[in-house]
């Protein structure tokens, strides 16, 4: 897999000619809504355009987003696929034409986080008035750790709740009877009190077949890591589970257990009582950099919620598949099975990807994930929203 499927210069080209469609909107929406301008002073009609016309588009438009996504050229554009994008090299961070980084900052102040496209934009205060990216030299003096875990890079932004609910929609689909996924906001004890309550009432309506629960969570309010949880319950006793199996992300090779380990101890035992901890099963996936504070902020892995989603997903998938193997398996070979559904990480036969290959899987899923959002933004009805000035 690479990460480039065109050049910089076709990208440019191809950012060039969406920078004057943009105009031309902002041109045709200027002469309707003259009146109603906020931001245009002493500029000539061409700097105007140019620097803050699009800002009083925001500021003048109920949902500006979703009334640029009805274009269809930028529509087109900003959904397009990850081949027709050129990524840095080094940094990793997609080519975007000024206009287009404005139109995801300026949705990035907006109050709703479903206008917030996901890796796609800086937070605000790192940002111009007018929606550029700030430089960094402006940052106010004392910030060095604002400078440091800043989110400048595509591949360092931490994931928002728009990518948590593509995850969710794909891995909820899979439950069935004897399958129940919980892929919900909220902690792992939250999630194992919901499964306790889950089963008693499976005992009180007669149905007394084992069922599996996936679990995609953070660990707690003090460690909010994600990782992933399977288990099994009997409905006969819905005080104690009969199997926990605990995927973490963090690179560490079994049998040594992930530096998170105690949290998932905790929120166990919190739950259903501490001789929980004799059953607990460790199957994690070495799949994420520990970030080394002094690295470059690009070269960090903030891609928790893509491991994590695989996972979960993996384990669905061998419930739906491979019921037998779950509940009777030894961890290692839930494990090794896991593995041949992971393919965005392993390859044939068990093998994990070299850093490079993850890494850029994960920044086209990163990519990907903004042009889901986009797509489902614009076939929305007045979704609510509101722009804070």
């Amino acid at each position: 897999m690479k990460l480039n499927y065109c050049t910089s210069e076709v990208a440019q080209a191809v950012n060039d000619r969406f920078e004057r469609e943009v105009y031309k909107f902002l041109k045709k929406w200027l002469k309707k809504h003259e009146g109603e301008t906020l931001l245009w002073f002493d500029q000539t009609l061409d700097e105007y355009l140019s620097n803050d016309a699009l800002r009083d588009f925001f500021l003048n438009t109920e949902y500006p987003l979703q009334e640029l996504l009805k274009k269809r050229y930028i529509f087109r554009h900003l959904s397009r696929s990850t081949k027709r994008v050129y990524f840095d090299e080094i940094t990793g961070d997609p080519l975007l034409s000024k206009t287009e980084q404005r139109i995801y900052n300026l949705a990035r102040r907006m109050e709703s986080e479903r206008m917030h496209v996901p890796f796609r934009s800086i937070h605000p205060d790192k940002q111009t008035a007018a929606g550029d990216v700030a430089d960094i030299s402006t940052y106010p003096e004392g910030s060095e750790e604002l400078r440091y875990n800043s989110g400048n890079h595509f591949s360092s932004r931490p994931a928002n709740n728009n990518v948590f609910d593509e995850n969710s929609r794909r891995c909820v689909s899979k439950a069935n009877g004897r399958l129940q996924v919980m892929f919900r906001r909220g902690f792992l004890e939250n999630r194992l009190q919901d499964v306790k309550v889950f089963t008693a009432a499976m005992q009180q309506a007669g149905q007394m077949r084992d069922t599996v629960f996936v679990i995609y969570s953070r660990h707690s309010p003090k460690e909010g890591h994600y990782g992933v949880s399977l288990v099994v319950m009997d409905p006969a006793n819905p005080d104690f589970p009969k199997r926990v199996l605990v995927c973490d992300t963090l690179l560490k090779d079994l049998p040594h257990h992930p530096r998170w380990w105690p949290h998932f101890v905790e929120e166990f035992s919190n739950v259903f009582g501490v001789a929980i901890a004799e059953i607990i099963e460790d199957i994690s996936h070495p799949l994420q950099k520990v970030n080394i504070k002094g690295d470059d902020p690009y070269r960090h892995d903030w891609d928790c919620p893509y491991y994590a989603a695989a996972m979960a997903d993996a384990l669905a998938d061998l419930t739906l598949n491979n019921l037998p193997l779950i509940l009777n398996g030894t961890f290692t070979e839930i494990h090794s099975a896991m593995k041949t559904l992971m393919s965005d990480y392993y390859h044939p036969g068990g093998r994990i990807k070299d850093r490079q290959s993850i890494q850029i899987v994960n920044k086209l899923k990163r990519w990907n994930s903004g042009r889901e959002l986009i797509k489902d933004l614009a076939i929305e009805v007045k979704p609510k929203s509101a722009y804070e000035y």
